[in-house]
């Protein structure tokens, strides 16, 4: 998937975009405990179950199985996305903060 912050950060890099350094600590303080959450839940394997409902002599342990894998991975994918793009995020934010820093030294 496309960066949706791109675009901002070609604006920081050609000197367009700046973000006030203090801010930063505040971003750290909301990102740092989502980020945490994001990566348990996806440690969590939501879409490995092989197990959970009963061995695979019961037919309908199978079949559950599989609706709740397939359901997981679903959501596996999207607490991953989630990460990514809330990395991304912070990414820009850091670069938009360090390049008001730089430019005050200038």
């Amino acid at each position: 998937m496309t960066n949706p912050w791109g675009g901002l950060d070609a604006d920081t890099v050609n000197k367009k975009l700046y973000l006030d350094p203090t801010v930063i600590s505040e971003v750290n303080r909301v990102f740092e405990p989502y980020e945490e959450s994001l990566e348990t839940l996806i440690g969590d394997s939501l879409d490995e179950t092989t197990g959970y409902f009963g061995t695979p002599e019961n037919p309908l342990a199978v079949l559950v199985q599989k609706v709740f894998d397939a359901r997981g991975k679903e959501l596996t994918d999207y607490l991953k996305e989630q990460l990514s793009q809330t990395q991304g995020f912070v990414k820009t934010a850091r670069d938009a903060a360090e390049a008001m820093r730089t430019s005050e030294n200038d």
